[in-house]
């Protein structure tokens, strides 16, 4: 999954700190998603499925498939 989500982050040109304030959480979390130390809880996973467009099992299951640019996120703005 770490391989997949900084796929994502990187084909969308989003920084770690942009990503993690998209998903509602801190900066470090998010990097500790991407080095693989923690995993997203299924609110988190909820919100990057909505703001990318992207389904469960292409954030689980395919770690390798390069998320197109051309697929417009869908904005949820959250309240901080």
């Amino acid at each position: 999954m770490k391989v997949t989500l900084k796929a994502l982050r990187a084909n969308f040109n989003l920084n770690q700190r942009e990503m993690a304030r998209i998903v509602g959480i801190s900066k470090r979390t998010w990097q500790n998603y991407e080095q693989g130390e923690t995993v997203p809880s299924t609110a988190v996973l909820r919100n990057i499925e909505k703001y990318f467009n992207v389904g469960y099992d292409e954030l689980i299951f395919c770690p390798v498939k390069r998320f197109s640019r051309n697929k417009d996120p869908v904005i949820h703005h959250t309240e901080s």
